[in-house]
C-alpha cells in the first residue's frame, strides 16, 4: 500500500513539479513577489499610525485628546496621518522602485539607472488633474491603485534598458574617463530610449483610445484580476492549491505570494480609503483577510495533537510547535509531525484552510463581524485573537478567530487520534521490547 502511496506521490511531484520550479525560478514573477515584499514594511509602519489615530476603543481616542488639550480628535489625528501620506498613499512609487531594483538585480544591469528611469517612465504614464488650468499630480493615483501599472512600468522599463545595454548602444567614452563618470553618460541612449517609448505609449493611450494608462490598465488587467482574487471562489481555489504544493514539498506561500498580493493589497488599499472617510470597506476578501482568517487552517492541526496525543513523539511536537504556530509559523509542525507526503492527513491539510476562508467569508458578509478596515495592515505572524481585533476593529474579529481555530480544530482531530494511535501502539512495542531484553540480560548476568 505505501509502494502504491509513494508511487502516487511520485506521479504528482513529476508532474507539479516541474511547473512549481520554473515559477519558482521565473525571474519576472520573483521579481514581483520580491517588489511586495518590499512595501510590505511600510504598510505595517502606516498601520501603527493609522491604528493610535483611529484607536477601535472610543475612550482612548478621546483620552489622547484630553492629554493633548486639543480641540478635538481631528487636530491630532491629521498629524499622524502624515505619515500614511508618505507611505499607503505613494504604493505604486514604492512598487515601481522596488520593481525595477529587483529585476535589475536579476539581469545584472546598471540598478541605479533602472530605478530612475522607470519612475520617471511611471510618472510619465501618470495622468494629471487639472484645476483652473493649472496641472498637478494627484497623489491617489500613484497610491495602491496604481500598483498593477507600477508594476509592469516597472518590469518593461527594465527589460528595454537591459535589452538596449546588451547590443552596446551607448555613449562611449575613452577608458581613461573613470567609471563614476563613464557610468551616467552611458546611461543616456538606454534611459532616453525606454523614456521615449513610454511617452509614445501615453500619447497613443490619448489621442487613439482617449483613456490614460492608469484607466486602461486597471481596467483591462486590474478589473478582472481583482475580481478573481476578490471572490470567495477564486481564493477557495487559490488556498487548496498553496496547500496542495505545500503537501508536495513545494513553497506553496512564495508562489502564490508572487500572484495574489498585488490584487489583495489594492482590495486592501480601497477598504483603507473608505474607512478614512468614514464609510463601509467594500471588500470582505483583502490582503488581512486572506493573511488573519483564510489561513487559519493548519493551526487546528497543532491544537488538534495538544488535545488528543497521547504519543511521546506527537506530545514533543506539541510543544514544539505550539509557539511558533501563535505567530502563524509552521515549518515545526509542518516537518515535526510530519504533514509533507503524510497521506493520512491529506485531507485537512489541503481543505482545512478552504474551510477556514468559506466560513469566515460568509461571516463577513452575513455582518455577524465588521470587515476588515484595511487601517491595520500587520504582518500575518501577528498572533490570531490579537490580529482579529485590530484588523476589524471589534473584539468580534477575535471572536472569529477563535470559531475558526475550533472548527478546523474538530477537522484535523479524527485524523490526529488515528496517526497518534499508531505512534502510541509503535511506542508501546518498542518499549515492551527493550524492556524485555533488559530482563532477559539481568537473568544472564544472573
Amino acid at each position: 500500500m505505501n509502494t502504491e502511496k509513494m508511487s502516487l506521490s511520485d506521479k504528482i511531484q513529476n508532474t507539479v513539479g516541474p511547473f512549481a520550479t520554473k515559477v519558482n525560478n521565473n525571474i519576472y514573477l520573483t521579481s514581483v513577489r520580491d517588489a511586495m515584499l518590499a512595501y510590505m514594511p511600510f504598510t505595517f509602519i502606516a498601520s501603527i499610525f493609522l491604528i493610535i489615530a483611529f484607536f477601535p476603543i472610543t475612550q482612548v481616542t478621546d483620552f489622547i485628546t484630553m492629554i493633548l488639550g486639543t480641540e478635538n480628535a481631528f487636530v491630532w489625528q491629521s498629524k499622524l496621518l502624515y505619515v500614511n501620506s508618505a507611505t499607503l498613499a505613494v504604493g505604486g512609487l514604492i512598487v515601481v522602485i522596488s520593481m525595477a531594483k529587483s529585476l535589475a538585480d536579476k539581469l545584472e544591469t546598471n540598478v541605479l539607472q533602472c530605478i530612475i528611469t522607470a519612475v520617471v517612465s511611471f510618472l510619465l504614464l501618470t495622468p494629471l488633474d487639472n484645476i483652473e488650468g493649472v496641472d498637478f499630480l494627484n497623489i491617489t493615483k500613484i497610491s495602491a491603485q496604481s500598483m498593477f501599472l507600477s508594476i509592469l512600468v516597472g518590469m518593461f522599463s527594465t527589460i528595454i534598458y537591459k535589452k538596449i545595454e546588451e547590443r552596446g548602444i551607448k555613449i562611449k567614452l575613452p577608458e581613461s574617463v573613470p567609471p563614476a563618470v563613464a557610468g551616467p553618460f552611458e546611461s543616456v541612449i538606454p534611459s532616453f530610449i525606454v523614456v521615449t517609448t513610454f511617452f509614445i505609449i501615453r500619447l497613443i493611450i490619448e489621442l487613439l483610445l482617449k483613456s490614460d494608462a492608469l484607466t486602461l490598465i486597471n481596467g483591462t488587467l486590474g478589473k478582472p484580476l481583482t475580481y478573481l482574487g476578490g471572490s470567495i471562489g477564486g481564493l477557495v481555489v487559490v488556498k487548496i492549491f498553496e496547500q496542495f504544493l505545500w503537501f508536495f514539498g513545494l513553497h506553496g506561500g512564495s508562489i502564490i505570494q508572487a500572484v495574489m498580493d498585488p490584487i489583495h493589497q489594492v482590495l486592501e488599499d480601497q477598504n483603507k480609503v473608505a474607512s478614512l472617510a468614514g464609510a463601509i470597506p467594500p471588500n470582505i476578501i483583502s490582503m488581512s483577510f486572506r493573511n488573519h482568517f483564510a489561513s487559519i487552517g493548519v493551526v487546528g492541526a497543532v491544537i488538534a495533537i495538544l488535545i488528543v496525543a497521547k504519543s511521546r513523539q506527537y506530545k514533543e511536537v506539541g510543544k514544539i510547535s505550539s509557539v511558533p504556530y501563535m505567530f502563524n509559523i509552521g515549518e515545526p509542525a509542518l516537518f515535526g509531525i510530519p504533514l509533507m507526503l503524510n497521506f493520512l492527513y491529506f485531507i485537512p491539510f489541503i481543505f482545512s484552510n478552504a474551510i477556514s476562508t468559506i466560513v469566515a467569508y460568509f461571516v463577513f458578509a452575513m455582518g455577524l463581524v465588521p470587515l476588515p478596515t484595511g487601517l491595520a495592515q500587520i504582518p500575518w505572524t501577528t498572533p490570531p485573537i490579537i490580529s482579529g481585533y485590530f484588523v476589524t476593529g471589534s473584539i468580534r474579529g477575535s471572536l472569529l478567530q477563535i470559531a475558526l481555530i475550533a472548527i478546523t480544530t474538530v477537522v484535523w482531530i479524527p485524523f490526529v487520534r488515528m496517526a497518534d494511535k499508531e505512534l502510541y501502539k509503535d511506542e508501546k512495542e518498542i518499549d515492551s521490547t527493550g524492556s524485555d531484553a533488559t530482563v532477559q540480560e539481568a537473568e544472564g548476568i544472573r
